[in-house]
C-alpha cells in the first residue's frame, strides 16, 4: 500500500498572499522522491492553509513535509503541533535554509520544536529519499529508528537529548535527474490569479557573502538544468499562466552561457504571448548580464546589488563588487535596452556608518540606477554572519519584528490558533548607533518617494543640465522634509518603524499570540513593510505634496547655482502641472483630462526629458490629452487582482512591477 506524503510550502493569505511563488522547492523534492520510490508513495503539494486543512481532515497522514523559510516557519510549526497531537505516529519532516548553522544552536532548535521529527539540511531531494528508505527499514517507527541512532545523510534529529547528524551528501550534479513538476502536471492546481510561476535554471553561487545563506562552501559549485528542460517548462507555463510575471530563483542569472539561450527562449514566448511582462530575478555580478538584458528588452531588471560601496564594509562581508565604472556602464547600457536598473544597499552591515550608508545610496543614484533600494540587515540562520563569534566581533545589536503580511489565525481539527513569523534584524553595531540607523531609515524613505522608478526624472534631468546631481536633489529634499507639508507623514513612518522593533523575541511572540491581537492587526491592516507602505501612500494619495517639495527644491538649487530665470520658472511650473496630470490618482483608470501648455511635452517626453527643453516652447498653447490605454488598464487590474488594493499590497505592486507603465499616456 502506498505511503501518503504531503508536502506543504504554506503562505499567509490574510493581507493578500505573503509568499506568491509556486511551491517549487517542495515540488522538486516530491518529484525526485516519486521517481526514486515509485509506487511506494503518493505525493500531494499544498500552498494555501485552507486547502491543506481540508486535506489533513480527510486523511490520516503518514508523512508530512514542510518547507522552512523565514516566512513559513511558525505556520508550519503550529500545523505540525496539531498534527502530532491528533496523530502522534505521523512523521514530521522539515527542510530549508531557515535553520541554524552551529551544532549547539541546531540542537537548541530541535529541542524547542518537538513536533519536528527530522530536519533535512542542504539539498532536500537525496536527503529525503535516504530518510524514507531508513524509515522503511524500521516499519516507519520513528522511535525505533532514533533509538538505533541510525545516521541518514543530510538529516538531523534528537534522540532523547543527543543530537544525531548524518553525513553531508554530495549535491546533485545533473539537475535533470529531478523530474519536472510542471511537465508532470503536479503544479497545475497553482495556476490561479494569485501565484507567480517559479522556475530555476541553475543551483549554487560562487560568491561568499557572509550575510547570505548561499555564501557557504556547500553552494560554491554551479550545477544546471538543461536548456531543453527549462524551455519545455516555460512553454508549458505560458499555456496556463494567469499572472503577468515570472519568478526565476537563480542567484546569478545572466552570468552563464546557457542563460543567453534561455533568455532567447523567453523572448520568443514573450513576443508570441505577451508573457512574461516582468521577470523577478537576481542577476549576476558581472558585465555578462548585459546580453540577457538586451535580449529581454524591458522585462528584465538591470540588477546591480552592491550592498555597500565602502571598501571596508565589503571586506567584512567577503564581498567584491564589480568596479564602479563598470556598474555605470551596465546601468546605462541596460537602460538603453529598455530595462529598469535596480540597485540594492543593505543598512547595518559590519563597520557601516550613517555617512557610509548615505554615500552608498548617493553613489548608486549618481551611477544612474533607476531604483536604489535599501534593505534591513536580517540575521539569516545558516549564514556565516549568524554566529556568536561574528555578532560579538562587530557588537551587533539586534531587534525583532513581525514579518510583513506573515501573521493570521488558522484552523485545524476544530482548533483555531494564531501564527506569526518573526525576523531578527541588526539595528546598530560598533560603528552605527541606533539613532544613526533611524536617520538612515529616514533617507531610505526619501529615496523611495522621490527617486525610485524615475518618478521625478524630469526634474533630475533638468538639474543635470546645470551640473547639479540627482543625489544633490535627494539630499536637499531629505533636509526639507521636517519643514514641509510631509513632516507629519514622515513622523508617522518613523513612529511605525520604531514601534515595530522589539528587544525580546519571546515577548513579541507572546504579545502577537495573545487573544484578539492578530484579529486587531488584520482589521487595521497593521505591520506592513513601512518603506513600501509609505511609498504606496505617498504615490497614490500625496502626489501633489511630493510635487510641491520637488518643485521648491529644484527651484532653490537652480537659484543657488546660477539663478532662476523667467523661462525656467515657467517651464518648471508647466512641468509640474503636466507631471501631476500623468501621475496623480493613478487608480482612477477611467479619468480623462485635457490641459493647455506652452511647452511641447509630447516631444520632450519622447526624448525622455534628456535634452534642453526650452527649444520646445511655443507662444501658442497646445492641448495635451491624458488617459490610460486599454492595455494599461488590463495590466494594472491584473496586478490588483493578484496582490490586492490595500496600502500594504499596493506597496508590493510598486516593488514588483514596471511603475512607469502606470502613468497616463499623452496625446
Amino acid at each position: 500500500m502506498s505511503i501518503q506524503i504531503s508536502f506543504a510550502d504554506l503562505t499567509y493569505v490574510n493581507q493578500g498572499i505573503s509568499s506568491n511563488s509556486f511551491p517549487f522547492g517542495a515540488a522538486l523534492v516530491a518529484s525526485y522522491a516519486k521517481k526514486k520510490l515509485g509506487n511506494k508513495i503518493q505525493t500531494e503539494l499544498f500552498k494555501y492553509p485552507d486547502d491543506f486543512k481540508n486535506h489533513l481532515e480527510n486523511i490520516k497522514p503518514k508523512i508530512v513535509c514542510f518547507t522552512n523559510y523565514s516566512w513559513t516557519f511558525d505556520i508550519s510549526n503550529e500545523f505540525s503541533k496539531r498534527i502530532k497531537k491528533k496523530f502522534p505516529n505521523t512523521i514530521i519532516v522539515f527542510g530549508g535554509p531557515n535553520y541554524p548553522n552551529e551544532v549547539y544552536t541546531q540542537k537548541k532548535f530541535l529541542s524547542s520544536y518537538r513536533a519536528i521529527d527530522f530536519y533535512i539540511k542542504g539539498e532536500g531531494e537525496i536527503g529525503f529519499v535516504n530518510l524514507f528508505k531508513n524509515l522503511e527499514k524500521f516499519s516507519f517507527n520513528v522511535e525505533s529508528l532514533k533509538k538505533s541512532k541510525t545516521k541518514s545523510g543530510n538529516c538531523h534529529y534528537l534522540f532523547e537529548d543527543e543530537f544525531i547528524a548524518g553525513e553531508t551528501l554530495p549535491r546533485i550534479e545533473n539537475l535533470d535527474d529531478i523530474p519536472s513538476p510542471y511537465l508532470s502536471g503536479s503544479l497545475d492546481k497553482f495556476f490561479d490569479k494569485l501565484l507567480t510561476p517559479t522556475i530555476q535554471t541553475i543551483r549554487g553561487c560562487p560568491f561568499k557573502c557572509t550575510f547570505c545563506q548561499e555564501g557557504k562552501d556547500y553552494f560554491t559549485k554551479i550545477y544546471k538544468f538543461s536548456r531543453e528542460r527549462v524551455k519545455e517548462e516555460l512553454e508549458y507555463i505560458a499555456k496556463k499562466v494567469k499572472v503577468p510575471n515570472l519568478m526565476l530563483v537563480d542567484s546569478n542569472f545572466g552570468m552563464y552561457k546557457q542563460d543567453i539561450e534561455i533568455s532567447k527562449d523567453i523572448s520568443e514566448i514573450r513576443k508570441r504571448d505577451g508573457w512574461p511582462k516582468y521577470i523577478e530575478v537576481s542577476l549576476g555580478k558581472s558585465k555578462k548580464i548585459l546580453e540577457s538584458i538586451s535580449i529581454l528588452k524591458g522585462s528584465l531588471p538591470v540588477h546591480v546589488a552592491v550592498q555597500s560601496t565602502d571598501a571596508d564594509v565589503l571586506d567584512n562581508i567577503n564581498r567584491k563588487n564589480i568596479p564602479a565604472q563598470t556598474q555605470i556602464e551596465v546601468i546605462k547600457e541596460g537602460d538603453s535596452f529598455g530595462g529598469s536598473s535596480f540597485s540594492e544597499v543593505i543598512l547595518g552591515l559590519p563597520e557601516d556608518t550613517q555617512e557610509k550608508h548615505f554615500k552608498s545610496m548617493f553613489d548608486m543614484i549618481d551611477a544612474g540606477a533607476n531604483v536604489v533600494r535599501s534593505h534591513q540587515l536580517l540575521m539569516l540562520p545558516d549564514s556565516d554572519m549568524d554566529t556568536g563569534e561574528y555578532r560579538k566581533k562587530y557588537e551587533m545589536d539586534t531587534r525583532y519584528r513581525v514579518q510583513p503580511k506573515c501573521f493570521g489565525n488558522y484552523e485545524l481539527y476544530s482548533e483555531v490558533f494564531p501564527c506569526v513569523e518573526i525576523d531578527e534584524l541588526c539595528v546598530s553595531n560598533k560603528t552605527l548607533s541606533y539613532e544613526d540607523y533611524l536617520q538612515c531609515r529616514h533617507l531610505d524613505l526619501t529615496v523611495e518617494l522621490f527617486y525610485n522608478n524615475g518618478v521625478f526624472r524630469e526634474y533630475i534631468n533638468l538639474l543635470n543640465q546645470h551640473n547639479i546631481s540627482a543625489s544633490t536633489l535627494i539630499k536637499r529634499i531629505n533636509q526639507e522634509i521636517p519643514k514641509s507639508e510631509l513632516r507629519e507623514f514622515y513622523v508617522g513612518y518613523m513612529k511605525e518603524t520604531k514601534e515595530s522593533l522589539w528587544k525580546n523575541k519571546s515577548e513579541l511572540d507572546k504579545f502577537m499570540k495573545s487573544p484578539g491581537t492578530v484579529d486587531r492587526y488584520l482589521k487595521k491592516d497593521l505591520r506592513a513593510n513601512e518603506q513600501l507602505k509609505y511609498r504606496a501612500m505617498a504615490f497614490f494619495e500625496k502626489m501633489n505634496g511630493l510635487h510641491n517639495i520637488v518643485l521648491k527644491s529644484t527651484k532653490d538649487l537652480l537659484k543657488e547655482k546660477s539663478g532662476l530665470n523667467k523661462i525656467e520658472e515657467i517651464y518648471l511650473n508647466e512641468l509640474t502641472r503636466f507631471s501631476l496630470l500623468r501621475k496623480d490618482n493613478l487608480l482612477s483608470l477611467d479619468v480623462k483630462k485635457t490641459d493647455k501648455f506652452h511647452y511641447n511635452f509630447i516631444r520632450i517626453s519622447k526624448r525622455d526629458f534628456d535634452d534642453n527643453p526650452f527649444s520646445c516652447f511655443n507662444s501658442k498653447k497646445m492641448n495635451i490629452n491624458f488617459s490610460h490605454s486599454s492595455r494599461q488598464k488590463k495590466l494594472i487590474l491584473r496586478y490588483l487582482d493578484q496582490f490586492g488594493s490595500t496600502k500594504n499590497n499596493l506597496g508590493t505592486i510598486l516593488s514588483k512591477s514596471p511603475v512607469n507603465e502606470f502613468y497616463r499616456q499623452i496625446q
